[in-house]
C-alpha cells in the first residue's frame, strides 16, 4: 500500500502543479503556495507517524558532507558553463518575459532568490529525496522514480524557454542529478547532503538569473 501510494501521490501532485504552472495564469506566489501545500504540508499531515527520520541532520557524517560540498561546487560550475555554451539556443527574452509575467520583477528578485536558495530547495529535498524514497522502501525503484519525478516536475518550468533538444538535455541532466543526490544521502540516511548540493546548484542558477535580470 505504501509503495503504491508512493508512486501515485507524486504523480497526482506533480500533474496538479504542472496544470497550475502552465494551464492557468497565476502569480509566482500562488504557484509557491500550491507547491508548499502539495510537497510539504499535506505530506507532513499524512505521514507524520513516520517521524521523518531523513530530517535528522545530526546523523549526517562528515564524509558525506565533504562529498556534498565537492559535488555541489562541481554541479554549480557545470550549470554556469552549460549556460554559457548553450545560451544561443535559449530564448532568454521569452524566459525573462515569462518570469516578469509571473510577478518576479528585478525589485523582488533578491527576496525570491533567497526563498529559492533555502525554502524551495528544502521543500524539494523533503519531497523528492526524503519522502518518496521512504514511501518506496528498500527497492531499486527508490533510485529510479524519485529522480524521474524530479526531472518531470521541472518540465513545467522549462517548457516556455528551451527548444526541444535543450529541454531533453535539461530533463536528462536533472534525472542524473536527482540520482546523484539520492546516492549521496544513502550513508547518512538524511537529506542534508543532497540539500547542500541542491543549494550549490541553485546558486549557479541564481547567478544566471542575476545576469538575465540586471545585465541582459
Amino acid at each position: 500500500m505504501q509503495k503504491w501510494f508512493g508512486s501515485l501521490f507524486p504523480i497526482v501532485s506533480i500533474f496538479i502543479l504542472l496544470w497550475i504552472e502552465q494551464g492557468i495564469g497565476v502569480s509566482y506566489g500562488i504557484k509557491t503556495a500550491a507547491k508548499v501545500l502539495l510537497f510539504l504540508i499535506i505530506p507532513l499531515m499524512l505521514f507524520r507517524s513516520t517521524k521523518f527520520p531523513f530530517l535528522r541532520f545530526r546523523n549526517a557524517d562528515r564524509k558525506s558532507i565533504r562529498l556534498a560540498l565537492v559535488l555541489g561546487g562541481f554541479v554549480m560550475g557545470v550549470i554556469i558553463i552549460a549556460f554559457l555554451l548553450l545560451q544561443q539556443l535559449i530564448d532568454i527574452a521569452a524566459l525573462r518575459d515569462d518570469l516578469l509575467q509571473s510577478g518576479i520583477t528585478p525589485t523582488v528578485f533578491p527576496l525570491i532568490a533567497l526563498y529559492i536558495l533555502i525554502g524551495n530547495s528544502i521543500i524539494e529535498e523533503f519531497f523528492f529525496r526524503g519522502l518518496l524514497p521512504t514511501l518506496l522502501g528498500e527497492t531499486k525503484m527508490r533510485f529510479i522514480l524519485p529522480p524521474f519525478f524530479f526531472a518531470i516536475y521541472h518540465i513545467a518550468i522549462f517548457l516556455p524557454w528551451f527548444t526541444l533538444p535543450i529541454l531533453l538535455l535539461a530533463v536528462g541532466g536533472l534525472w542524473v542529478g536527482g540520482l546523484i543526490f539520492q546516492l549521496v544521502n544513502e550513508k547518512s540516511r538524511t537529506i542534508l547532503p543532497s540539500w547542500t548540493i541542491h543549494m550549490f546548484a541553485d546558486v549557479g542558477i541564481l547567478l544566471i538569473g542575476i545576469w538575465i535580470y540586471y545585465f541582459y
